[in-house]
């Protein structure tokens, strides 16, 4: 485990925390988005899976610890008890959270870590970097779903991030909805499905034979069925020439060019070629609302693919998640609230549990943020159920993990009906009015006071 995955100033506050004494205070730390980006009405939880497996495995090596001892920025913490310390660490802690696939909303705690303070500080960079890079990637897929109406989106981002990340997004967009990811990693790690075509490298490596040459070829190589990339040198020529390559070709892609046109002519070209049978996929830089331009104009796509608007959302690169500090062991051994008061960026005191509430007809009605051990008496059919549910208890796990596998199709499965579960004004993808807010803050919340300065 790479227990170095973090940023410096965790260690700094860790070992300032062992030199006054107050490394082992009880804290609890909220992991949320404060704010939504543009346009997104809902956020689609991802990477859950991957930050429990970091808790149960993470340990520093002697190797990384040598090296922390030799840093001069450390010099001053890197003291034999912070050796002593890092060389025994394990996560002892207790984590709720949101399961994955489930839908969240801004202001609501995704995760909750409850350990000693020096635990719970050390975890902070590597729990932002995965809920907000997995939980973002799954969002954005599920609005590119949402807008394709039925027809399958393949994800093909993993040339557009870092190689180590690419499983990982592969993996949020398939819970988000994607049919397959290009990423064979994935595949393996994680059992998405995986699909991929030719790139225009393979029709110009057949300098000598031509574009006809290499679908004949291609086609023959996957009897079983294959897509060709048509959009090499003239696209209308290429969609004839795929017709034109055997029984093997079930699908064409075009990557360029005027979508909107070339989707038409290709369709035209093909059911007069007698190949009604092969279906035509867009790409080119796409996001939902080129997708939904497309469809809304009546162009006869059959399924998208999209890369770089589903693994980078240049729209919206960061979520902009925060991990707070909410309650703290006072000098009495009790826990106390505890949040910021900045102007801009307050953090809100108190541990928390969400309860969402859903109509009889399984479509979402509100979520509601209470304090974690608030009761309403007397209680009532609307109290709703929770979404924060425990995980580790005491470092340990509540449940055997299931195998990568099948926790990625548990989290697909959540979310196709987390998104069934969205009333039409939630499902919106532009700028707009949008529906009021669905999340209620409780009254003994609001009024909750904070200690500090």
């Amino acid at each position: 485990m790479q227990a170095l995955l973090t940023d410096r100033y965790e260690l700094a506050m860790l070992g300032s925390y062992l030199r006054e004494g107050i490394a082992e205070r009880r804290g609890v730390f909220e992991l949320s988005v404060r704010r939504l980006p543009p346009h997104r009405r809902f956020l689609l939880v991802a990477g859950v899976d991957r930050v429990v497996r970091y808790l149960r495995d993470l340990r520093f090596s002697d190797a990384e610890v040598d090296y922390l001892r030799a840093q001069p920025g450390l010099a001053d913490v890197m003291t034999d008890a912070m050796e002593v310390y890092l060389r025994a660490f394990r996560f002892r802690g207790d984590l709720d959270a949101i399961p994955e696939g489930a839908l969240a909303f801004e202001g609501e705690p995704i995760l909750r870590v409850t350990a000693s303070l020096a635990e719970a500080q050390l975890l902070e960079t590597f729990l932002l970097g995965v809920i907000n890079t997995e939980t973002r990637v799954a969002s954005k897929a599920a609005r590119v779903v949402l807008a394709a109406d039925g027809r399958p989106v393949f994800e093909f981002g993993a040339r557009r991030v870092d190689p180590a990340m690419a499983p990982h997004a592969g993996r949020a967009a398939y819970i988000g909805g994607c049919a397959a990811t290009s990423c064979e990693q994935a595949g393996l790690t994680f059992g998405v499905p995986v699909a991929g075509t030719i790139a225009h490298s393979y029709v110009l490596a057949h300098v000598d034979d031509g574009e006809e040459a290499a679908f004949n070829r291609f086609a023959e190589s996957f009897p079983q069925g294959t897509t060709l990339l048509i959009d090499t040198y003239d696209t209308r020529r290429g969609a004839l020439r795929a017709a034109r390559a055997g029984a093997a070709v079930r699908a064409v892609r075009i990557d360029s060019g005027d979508l909107a046109v070339l989707g038409r002519d290709v369709r035209r070209i093909l059911d007069a070629a007698g190949r009604p049978d092969i279906q035509i996929i867009a790409s080119d830089d796409l996001d939902e609302h080129r997708i939904r331009g497309l469809l809304e104009d009546g162009v006869p796509y059959d399924a998208f693919g999209v890369g770089t608007a589903i693994t980078l959302t240049p729209d919206s690169p960061s979520l902009g998640a925060i991990y707070k500090l909410v309650e703290i062991e006072d000098r009495r051994d009790v826990l106390v609230p505890v949040g910021k008061r900045s102007p801009g960026k307050p953090s809100s005191a108190g541990a928390k549990q969400v309860y969402r509430r859903l109509d009889a007809s399984g479509s979402f009605v509100e979520d509601t943020v209470r304090l974690a051990d608030e009761t309403l008496d007397p209680p009532t059919d609307q109290d709703g159920a929770p979404l924060l549910v425990p995980v580790m208890r005491s470092g340990k796990l509540v449940r055997d993990l299931p195998s990568p596998t099948e926790a990625t199709q548990e989290a697909r499965e959540r979310a196709v009906q987390s998104l069934r579960s969205l009333p039409d004004g939630l499902r919106l993808l532009d700028a707009g009015v949008s529906p009021p807010s669905p999340v209620v803050v409780s009254q003994a919340l609001r009024m909750l006071p904070a200690r500090g300065d």
